[in-house]
């Protein structure tokens, strides 16, 4: 296959959840085959962030960076309205911004699940909803979800969040059949167990979770953002053009089952 299915040059992307980890990741591997990046984070240093990226790309591509949370709306029409008075065109949809909170379900309390559901299900949505028009009339327009391995492998302590992934993938199925007729693909990765800074706190406290990540996965390592980035920059290219209402993993091999038994 030619690089060329690979190269997003003269297409800009949208990123929600642009500033850290697998986010920050997909704007790096983006901005590295020539796409320009709308970049979109809850915290401030999504700027900051972004400005370093280009940094260690040479003649990187325009990026432009907005400080909004996916649970308003409101903060959104107003990315968009920005976008389109500097006449910003959006080819690229990556709805990555989530957020989850680890407790039993049984205590667990309503304000938290509101956050992760407001966040995980109903921020996507609102993106989607916000953000599609705009990419309609753009050719081969993309949208690129981020569900996770959790949407098809429960964990303890993580009930929500792992229903708003679960989710997701059902939500893709669905606009992917919506939107196919206008030649819009709708895919979403899932990524696995991954070194970002949310879990590396995590495996740093429960050292023992970590060693068992390790041992249960046939690759027998934790994943990096960046390995999740390829795939999205695959989804997001003409390489995967025949391909929509897919959810791909990228775990290691844990979802195709374990050798312990």
């Amino acid at each position: 296959m030619s690089a060329s299915y690979l190269s997003l040059s003269g297409r800009t992307a949208l990123i929600t959840g642009a500033a850290r980890g697998i986010g920050s990741a997909i704007a790096h591997r983006l901005l590295e085959v020539g796409c320009q990046i709308v970049a979109i984070d809850i915290l401030p240093s999504v700027e900051a962030n972004v400005a370093a990226l280009q940094s260690r790309i040479p003649n990187a591509p325009r990026a432009w960076s907005f400080v909004a949370d996916v649970r308003d709306r409101t903060r959104l029409h107003v990315v968009r309205d920005n976008l389109v008075a500097d006449g910003v065109h959006v080819d690229i949809l990556i709805p990555n911004a989530g957020i989850n909170i680890r407790a039993p379900a049984l205590e667990i309390s309503p304000d938290a699940i509101r956050d992760i559901v407001d966040t995980n299900l109903v921020g996507v949505i609102s993106t989607l909803q916000v953000f599609v028009p705009m990419i309609l009339e753009r050719d081969n327009p993309k949208v690129v979800i981020m569900s996770s391995l959790s949407a098809i492998y429960g964990t303890v302590s993580r009930a929500p969040y792992v229903g708003t992934k679960a989710a997701l993938s059902g939500l893709v199925r669905s606009l992917a059949v919506e939107w196919g007729p206008r030649n819009v693909t709708v895919n979403a990765v899932g990524p696995g167990i991954i070194r970002t800074p949310l879990t590396e706190a995590y495996m740093e406290q429960f050292p023992d979770k970590t060693r068992a990540a390790v041992t249960n996965s046939p690759l027998r390592r934790i994943g990096t953002p960046e390995e999740v980035a390829d795939v999205v920059l695959f989804l997001a290219s003409n390489a995967s053009r025949y391909i929509t209402g897919q959810t791909i993993y990228v775990d290691g091999g844990l979802s195709a089952g374990t050798d312990w038994w």
